[in-house]
Protein backbone atom coordinates (compact mmCIF):
# COMPACT_ATOMS: atom_id res chain seq x y z
CA UNK A 1 0.00 0.00 0.00
CA UNK A 2 1.68 3.41 -0.64
CA UNK A 3 2.46 6.16 1.35
CA UNK A 4 -0.53 8.25 0.52
CA UNK A 5 -2.87 5.55 0.81
CA UNK A 6 -1.48 4.81 4.99
CA UNK A 7 -2.17 8.84 5.54
CA UNK A 8 -5.46 8.58 4.91
CA UNK A 9 -6.33 5.17 7.01
CA UNK A 10 -7.58 6.38 10.25
CA UNK A 11 -5.68 6.35 13.36
CA UNK A 12 -5.38 3.56 15.95
CA UNK A 13 -6.91 5.44 18.57
CA UNK A 14 -10.35 6.78 16.49
CA UNK A 15 -12.34 3.58 16.54
CA UNK A 16 -12.21 1.17 19.74
CA UNK A 17 -11.63 -2.33 18.96
CA UNK A 18 -15.18 -3.10 19.58
CA UNK A 19 -16.35 -0.88 17.18
CA UNK A 20 -13.79 -2.05 14.42
CA UNK A 21 -15.54 -5.83 15.44
CA UNK A 22 -18.86 -4.22 14.55
CA UNK A 23 -17.95 -2.40 11.15
CA UNK A 24 -16.04 -5.45 10.04
CA UNK A 25 -19.16 -7.61 11.00
CA UNK A 26 -21.43 -4.76 8.78
CA UNK A 27 -18.74 -5.00 5.81
CA UNK A 28 -18.28 -8.35 5.67
CA UNK A 29 -21.84 -8.95 5.75
CA UNK A 30 -23.77 -6.12 4.25
CA UNK A 31 -23.51 -4.56 0.56
CA UNK A 32 -25.53 -1.51 1.84
CA UNK A 33 -23.89 0.42 4.55
CA UNK A 34 -25.89 2.49 6.64
CA UNK A 35 -23.24 4.91 8.16
CA UNK A 36 -25.18 8.42 8.76
CA UNK A 37 -24.74 10.26 11.95
CA UNK A 38 -21.88 8.53 13.17
CA UNK A 39 -19.34 11.19 13.55
CA UNK A 40 -17.06 9.64 11.38
CA UNK A 41 -13.72 11.48 11.04
CA UNK A 42 -12.11 8.92 8.10
CA UNK A 43 -13.25 5.60 6.46
CA UNK A 44 -12.48 2.48 8.46
CA UNK A 45 -9.50 0.33 6.74
CA UNK A 46 -11.55 -2.35 6.75
CA UNK A 47 -14.07 -1.13 4.32
CA UNK A 48 -10.97 -0.52 1.60
CA UNK A 49 -9.87 -3.82 2.63
CA UNK A 50 -12.89 -6.23 2.43
CA UNK A 51 -15.61 -4.04 0.89
CA UNK A 52 -15.38 -4.70 -2.82
CA UNK A 53 -18.17 -5.91 -2.57
CA UNK A 54 -20.53 -3.42 -1.48
CA UNK A 55 -23.11 -1.67 -3.43
CA UNK A 56 -24.12 1.58 -1.41
CA UNK A 57 -22.71 3.50 0.90
CA UNK A 58 -24.89 6.22 3.18
CA UNK A 59 -22.04 8.66 4.86
CA UNK A 60 -24.38 11.34 5.53
CA UNK A 61 -23.54 13.93 8.20
CA UNK A 62 -20.41 12.86 9.45
CA UNK A 63 -16.92 14.36 10.04
CA UNK A 64 -15.62 13.34 7.01
CA UNK A 65 -12.53 16.26 5.81
CA UNK A 66 -10.66 13.84 2.58
CA UNK A 67 -11.55 11.16 1.45
CA UNK A 68 -8.62 7.70 0.65
CA UNK A 69 -6.64 7.62 -2.78
CA UNK A 70 -7.63 4.03 -3.22
CA UNK A 71 -11.61 4.46 -3.10
CA UNK A 72 -11.29 3.03 -6.66
CA UNK A 73 -10.65 -0.49 -5.01
CA UNK A 74 -14.92 -0.48 -4.43
CA UNK A 75 -15.11 -1.68 -8.02
CA UNK A 76 -18.97 -2.74 -7.19
CA UNK A 77 -20.25 0.77 -5.68
CA UNK A 78 -23.10 2.37 -7.15
CA UNK A 79 -24.59 4.57 -5.20
CA UNK A 80 -22.55 6.68 -2.23
CA UNK A 81 -23.86 9.55 -0.35
CA UNK A 82 -21.20 12.40 1.55
CA UNK A 83 -24.19 14.95 1.83
CA UNK A 84 -22.93 17.19 4.95
CA UNK A 85 -19.58 16.61 5.73
CA UNK A 86 -16.81 18.76 5.47
CA UNK A 87 -15.44 17.66 2.48
CA UNK A 88 -12.75 20.35 0.77
CA UNK A 89 -12.20 17.96 -2.45
CA UNK A 90 -11.64 15.05 -3.22
CA UNK A 91 -8.15 13.79 -4.52
CA UNK A 92 -6.28 14.61 -7.64
CA UNK A 93 -4.96 11.23 -7.39
CA UNK A 94 -8.26 9.08 -6.72
CA UNK A 95 -8.46 6.07 -8.32
CA UNK A 96 -11.78 7.43 -9.93
CA UNK A 97 -12.00 5.05 -12.85
CA UNK A 98 -11.90 1.59 -10.68
CA UNK A 99 -15.79 3.39 -9.47
CA UNK A 100 -17.37 2.32 -13.11
CA UNK A 101 -20.11 1.30 -11.72
CA UNK A 102 -21.17 4.31 -9.44
CA UNK A 103 -24.20 5.63 -10.28
CA UNK A 104 -25.27 8.36 -7.97
CA UNK A 105 -22.63 10.26 -6.29
CA UNK A 106 -24.36 12.95 -3.74
CA UNK A 107 -21.80 15.40 -2.26
CA UNK A 108 -23.97 18.38 -1.25
CA UNK A 109 -23.65 19.79 1.68
CA UNK A 110 -19.72 20.36 1.82
CA UNK A 111 -16.78 22.90 1.50
CA UNK A 112 -15.63 21.65 -1.82
CA UNK A 113 -13.83 24.37 -3.16
CA UNK A 114 -13.32 22.02 -6.70
CA UNK A 115 -13.65 18.81 -8.40
CA UNK A 116 -10.89 16.86 -10.22
CA UNK A 117 -10.98 17.00 -13.85
CA UNK A 118 -10.47 12.75 -13.14
CA UNK A 119 -14.21 12.70 -12.54
CA UNK A 120 -14.58 12.14 -16.44
CA UNK A 121 -13.25 8.42 -15.21
CA UNK A 122 -16.71 7.56 -13.43
CA UNK A 123 -18.19 6.71 -16.56
CA UNK A 124 -21.15 5.04 -15.17
CA UNK A 125 -22.44 8.18 -13.14
CA UNK A 126 -25.75 8.88 -14.01
CA UNK A 127 -26.56 11.81 -10.90
CA UNK A 128 -23.95 14.49 -9.26
CA UNK A 129 -25.15 16.17 -6.89
CA UNK A 130 -22.92 18.92 -5.30
CA UNK A 131 -25.37 21.81 -3.90
CA UNK A 132 -23.99 23.87 -1.13
CA UNK A 133 -20.42 24.25 -1.79
CA UNK A 134 -18.10 26.57 -2.65
CA UNK A 135 -17.64 25.94 -6.33
CA UNK A 136 -16.20 28.04 -8.63
CA UNK A 137 -16.44 26.28 -11.49
CA UNK A 138 -17.32 22.75 -13.12
CA UNK A 139 -14.71 20.48 -14.28
CA UNK A 140 -14.63 20.67 -18.19
CA UNK A 141 -14.31 16.61 -18.18
CA UNK A 142 -17.38 15.86 -16.67
CA UNK A 143 -19.24 16.54 -19.79
CA UNK A 144 -17.65 13.66 -21.39
CA UNK A 145 -19.84 11.27 -19.17
CA UNK A 146 -21.74 9.12 -21.11
CA UNK A 147 -24.80 8.40 -19.68
CA UNK A 148 -24.91 11.32 -17.14
CA UNK A 149 -28.90 12.48 -17.09
CA UNK A 150 -29.20 15.03 -13.72
CA UNK A 151 -26.96 17.39 -12.40
CA UNK A 152 -27.73 19.43 -9.02
CA UNK A 153 -24.91 22.38 -8.13
CA UNK A 154 -26.90 24.93 -6.86
CA UNK A 155 -26.25 27.37 -3.79
CA UNK A 156 -22.43 27.79 -4.84
CA UNK A 157 -20.48 30.68 -5.72
CA UNK A 158 -20.57 29.40 -9.66
CA UNK A 159 -19.07 32.06 -12.11
CA UNK A 160 -19.71 30.23 -15.24
CA UNK A 161 -20.97 26.68 -16.48
CA UNK A 162 -18.97 24.44 -18.61
CA UNK A 163 -18.81 25.72 -22.76
CA UNK A 164 -17.88 22.41 -24.33
CA UNK A 165 -21.03 20.61 -25.28
CA UNK A 166 -22.31 17.38 -23.27
CA UNK A 167 -22.48 14.16 -24.78
CA UNK A 168 -25.31 13.12 -23.22
CA UNK A 169 -27.37 16.33 -22.68
CA UNK A 170 -28.35 16.40 -19.10
CA UNK A 171 -30.48 18.56 -17.02
CA UNK A 172 -28.18 21.04 -14.80
CA UNK A 173 -30.10 22.39 -11.63
CA UNK A 174 -28.11 25.67 -10.92
CA UNK A 175 -30.33 28.14 -9.15
CA UNK A 176 -28.98 30.45 -6.40
CA UNK A 177 -25.73 31.03 -7.90
CA UNK A 178 -25.25 34.50 -7.26
CA UNK A 179 -22.40 35.03 -9.06
CA UNK A 180 -23.16 33.86 -12.59
CA UNK A 181 -24.29 36.13 -14.78
CA UNK A 182 -24.45 34.57 -18.47
CA UNK A 183 -24.50 31.50 -20.17
CA UNK A 184 -22.17 29.77 -22.91
CA UNK A 185 -24.40 29.64 -26.27
CA UNK A 186 -23.29 26.31 -26.80
CA UNK A 187 -25.12 24.75 -23.47
CA UNK A 188 -27.69 27.78 -23.37
CA UNK A 189 -28.91 25.43 -27.14
CA UNK A 190 -28.52 22.01 -25.04
CA UNK A 191 -30.54 23.32 -22.20
CA UNK A 192 -33.31 24.58 -23.96
CA UNK A 193 -36.72 22.90 -23.44
CA UNK A 194 -38.83 25.52 -25.18
CA UNK A 195 -40.84 24.79 -28.11
CA UNK A 196 -40.09 28.71 -29.92
CA UNK A 197 -36.66 30.61 -29.68
CA UNK A 198 -38.04 33.71 -28.30
CA UNK A 199 -37.83 33.30 -25.64
CA UNK A 200 -35.40 30.26 -24.87
CA UNK A 201 -37.43 28.28 -21.93
CA UNK A 202 -34.83 26.84 -19.59
CA UNK A 203 -35.72 24.82 -16.67
CA UNK A 204 -33.53 27.07 -13.96
CA UNK A 205 -33.06 30.11 -14.36
CA UNK A 206 -32.97 32.38 -11.16
CA UNK A 207 -29.59 32.44 -10.57
CA UNK A 208 -28.68 35.42 -12.62
CA UNK A 209 -27.70 38.76 -11.87
CA UNK A 210 -29.86 41.83 -12.42
CA UNK A 211 -28.33 44.91 -14.95
CA UNK A 212 -25.44 43.19 -16.31
CA UNK A 213 -25.88 44.44 -19.62
CA UNK A 214 -25.70 48.48 -19.44
CA UNK A 215 -26.48 50.47 -22.74
CA UNK A 216 -26.12 47.38 -24.74
CA UNK A 217 -22.46 46.91 -23.37
CA UNK A 218 -21.29 44.04 -20.89
CA UNK A 219 -17.62 44.55 -18.96
CA UNK A 220 -15.59 41.43 -19.13
CA UNK A 221 -13.15 39.88 -16.61
CA UNK A 222 -10.07 37.39 -17.51
CA UNK A 223 -8.55 37.67 -14.10
CA UNK A 224 -11.10 36.10 -12.06
CA UNK A 225 -14.14 38.80 -9.90
CA UNK A 226 -13.82 41.93 -8.90
CA UNK A 227 -16.92 42.78 -7.40
CA UNK A 228 -15.79 46.03 -5.65
CA UNK A 229 -15.35 47.87 -8.68
CA UNK A 230 -17.49 45.63 -11.35
CA UNK A 231 -20.26 43.63 -9.64
CA UNK A 232 -21.80 42.99 -12.85
CA UNK A 233 -19.17 41.55 -14.59
CA UNK A 234 -19.14 38.05 -16.84
CA UNK A 235 -16.18 36.30 -15.43
CA UNK A 236 -14.73 33.97 -18.24
CA UNK A 237 -13.03 30.73 -18.03
CA UNK A 238 -9.57 31.58 -16.07
CA UNK A 239 -7.82 29.60 -19.07
CA UNK A 240 -9.15 31.88 -21.59
CA UNK A 241 -6.09 34.77 -21.69
CA UNK A 242 -7.14 36.17 -24.34
CA UNK A 243 -10.24 37.65 -26.13
CA UNK A 244 -10.71 40.03 -29.24
CA UNK A 245 -14.12 40.82 -31.29
CA UNK A 246 -14.22 40.81 -35.54
CA UNK A 247 -16.30 44.39 -34.10
CA UNK A 248 -13.57 46.47 -34.09
CA UNK A 249 -10.90 46.91 -36.23
CA UNK A 250 -8.94 43.90 -38.27
CA UNK A 251 -9.03 40.18 -37.36
CA UNK A 252 -6.76 39.42 -34.85
CA UNK A 253 -4.72 36.24 -35.62
CA UNK A 254 -4.86 33.35 -32.66
CA UNK A 255 -1.30 33.33 -31.47
CA UNK A 256 1.41 30.87 -31.94
CA UNK A 257 0.67 28.86 -28.38
CA UNK A 258 -2.83 28.29 -29.27
CA UNK A 259 -2.52 27.42 -33.27
CA UNK A 260 0.07 24.46 -31.62
CA UNK A 261 -2.60 23.28 -29.17
CA UNK A 262 -5.43 22.89 -31.64
CA UNK A 263 -3.05 21.01 -33.93
CA UNK A 264 -1.50 18.97 -31.46
CA UNK A 265 -5.56 18.44 -30.01
CA UNK A 266 -7.11 17.77 -33.15
CA UNK A 267 -4.00 15.30 -34.10
CA UNK A 268 -4.99 13.04 -31.01
CA UNK A 269 -8.82 13.15 -31.53
CA UNK A 270 -8.80 12.68 -35.40
CA UNK A 271 -7.54 9.14 -35.57
CA UNK A 272 -10.40 7.02 -37.61
CA UNK A 273 -9.77 3.72 -36.11
CA UNK A 274 -8.99 2.06 -32.70
CA UNK A 275 -5.47 0.82 -33.74
CA UNK A 276 -4.81 4.32 -35.55
CA UNK A 277 -6.67 5.78 -32.16
CA UNK A 278 -4.16 4.17 -30.14
CA UNK A 279 -1.22 4.71 -31.96
CA UNK A 280 -1.96 8.21 -32.13
CA UNK A 281 -2.25 8.35 -28.51
CA UNK A 282 0.87 6.91 -27.64
CA UNK A 283 2.65 9.32 -29.89
CA UNK A 284 0.86 12.30 -28.44
CA UNK A 285 1.95 11.63 -24.79
CA UNK A 286 5.34 10.97 -25.88
CA UNK A 287 5.36 14.24 -27.50
CA UNK A 288 3.84 15.95 -25.18
CA UNK A 289 5.62 14.43 -22.20
CA UNK A 290 9.08 15.18 -24.11
CA UNK A 291 8.79 18.12 -26.11
CA UNK A 292 6.63 20.10 -25.18
CA UNK A 293 6.57 22.38 -22.02
CA UNK A 294 4.87 21.40 -18.77
CA UNK A 295 2.06 23.76 -18.65
CA UNK A 296 1.39 23.40 -22.25
CA UNK A 297 0.83 19.75 -20.98
CA UNK A 298 -1.33 20.05 -18.56
CA UNK A 299 -3.57 22.15 -20.98
CA UNK A 300 -4.04 19.61 -23.56
CA UNK A 301 -4.95 16.73 -20.58
CA UNK A 302 -7.85 18.66 -19.30
CA UNK A 303 -8.98 19.86 -22.77
CA UNK A 304 -10.71 22.41 -24.46
CA UNK A 305 -12.42 25.28 -22.77
CA UNK A 306 -14.78 25.64 -25.85
CA UNK A 307 -15.18 24.16 -29.14
CA UNK A 308 -16.03 27.37 -32.27
CA UNK A 309 -20.00 28.07 -32.42
CA UNK A 310 -19.53 27.86 -36.19
CA UNK A 311 -21.30 24.71 -36.76
CA UNK A 312 -18.60 24.04 -39.63
CA UNK A 313 -15.94 24.60 -37.88
CA UNK A 314 -16.09 23.53 -34.30
CA UNK A 315 -12.43 24.60 -33.73
CA UNK A 316 -11.37 23.88 -30.12
CA UNK A 317 -10.09 26.66 -28.04
CA UNK A 318 -8.01 26.72 -25.19
CA UNK A 319 -6.44 30.05 -24.75
CA UNK A 320 -8.06 32.57 -27.11
CA UNK A 321 -11.22 33.12 -28.43
CA UNK A 322 -13.20 35.24 -30.77
CA UNK A 323 -15.95 36.35 -29.36
CA UNK A 324 -19.53 37.92 -29.40
CA UNK A 325 -22.22 38.44 -26.64
CA UNK A 326 -25.86 38.23 -27.60
CA UNK A 327 -28.81 38.85 -25.29
CA UNK A 328 -31.74 35.70 -24.24
CA UNK A 329 -34.59 35.77 -22.30
CA UNK A 330 -34.95 32.23 -20.34
CA UNK A 331 -38.08 32.72 -19.02
CA UNK A 332 -41.66 33.62 -20.53
CA UNK A 333 -42.18 35.81 -17.55
CA UNK A 334 -38.62 37.51 -17.98
CA UNK A 335 -39.77 37.93 -21.77
CA UNK A 336 -42.62 39.70 -20.88
CA UNK A 337 -40.71 41.69 -18.40
CA UNK A 338 -37.98 42.81 -20.86
CA UNK A 339 -35.13 40.92 -18.92
CA UNK A 340 -32.49 39.32 -20.37
CA UNK A 341 -29.35 37.16 -19.88
CA UNK A 342 -26.02 37.01 -22.14
CA UNK A 343 -25.33 34.43 -24.03
CA UNK A 344 -21.78 33.95 -25.02
CA UNK A 345 -20.75 32.62 -28.53
CA UNK A 346 -17.23 31.77 -29.12
CA UNK A 347 -14.98 31.62 -31.85
CA UNK A 348 -11.82 30.14 -32.91
CA UNK A 349 -10.73 33.67 -34.82
CA UNK A 350 -12.24 37.07 -35.76
CA UNK A 351 -12.53 35.58 -39.47
CA UNK A 352 -14.58 33.26 -38.64
CA UNK A 353 -16.76 34.97 -36.18
CA UNK A 354 -17.47 37.04 -39.23
CA UNK A 355 -18.21 34.71 -41.61
CA UNK A 356 -20.29 33.06 -39.49
CA UNK A 357 -22.62 36.70 -38.87
CA UNK A 358 -22.61 37.13 -42.59
CA UNK A 359 -23.38 33.01 -43.70
CA UNK A 360 -26.81 33.11 -41.11
CA UNK A 361 -28.44 35.99 -43.12
CA UNK A 362 -28.69 33.22 -45.64
CA UNK A 363 -30.37 31.06 -43.71
CA UNK A 364 -34.44 30.86 -43.43
CA UNK A 365 -34.93 28.16 -41.08
CA UNK A 366 -36.38 29.38 -37.57
CA UNK A 367 -33.44 29.56 -35.27
CA UNK A 368 -31.30 31.48 -37.82
CA UNK A 369 -33.89 33.90 -38.18
CA UNK A 370 -33.44 34.30 -34.33
CA UNK A 371 -29.75 34.36 -34.04
CA UNK A 372 -29.51 36.45 -36.72
CA UNK A 373 -31.84 38.98 -35.35
CA UNK A 374 -29.31 38.62 -32.09
CA UNK A 375 -25.89 38.78 -33.86
CA UNK A 376 -27.53 42.34 -35.33
CA UNK A 377 -28.07 44.06 -31.86
CA UNK A 378 -25.05 41.96 -30.47
CA UNK A 379 -23.84 43.48 -27.23
CA UNK A 380 -20.49 45.91 -27.12
CA UNK A 381 -17.63 44.62 -25.25
CA UNK A 382 -15.52 46.24 -22.88
CA UNK A 383 -12.40 44.63 -20.52
CA UNK A 384 -11.72 45.34 -17.54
Amino acid sequence: MSGDSLSNRPSTDEFSDEQRKELLREVRCQTNLHWNYRHLKSLPSELLEEGQHVEQIYLKCNLLMSLPNNLGCLSRLAYCYLNGNDLRSLPDSIELCGLQSLSILMLSGNNLLHLPEAISGLIGLQGLYVDHNQLRELPRSIAALPILTRISCCCNPLTHLPAVPFISRPTIFFDNNPEMSYLPFSLLRQLRSGETWNPVVIQTCRCFQEKVVINNTVLISLSGPVKNDHPHSLVLPSQITTITSSEKGSPVLPSLRELCLRYIWNEKENSKDDIQRRKTRKQFFVLTSDFLPLSLCDILEVGPVAYCDTPSCKMPIFTFASIKVVTVTVTAMMHVKGSVVPAVMYFCCDTCAQQYSQNIHWMMDEFSVWLCGKLDTACSIELI
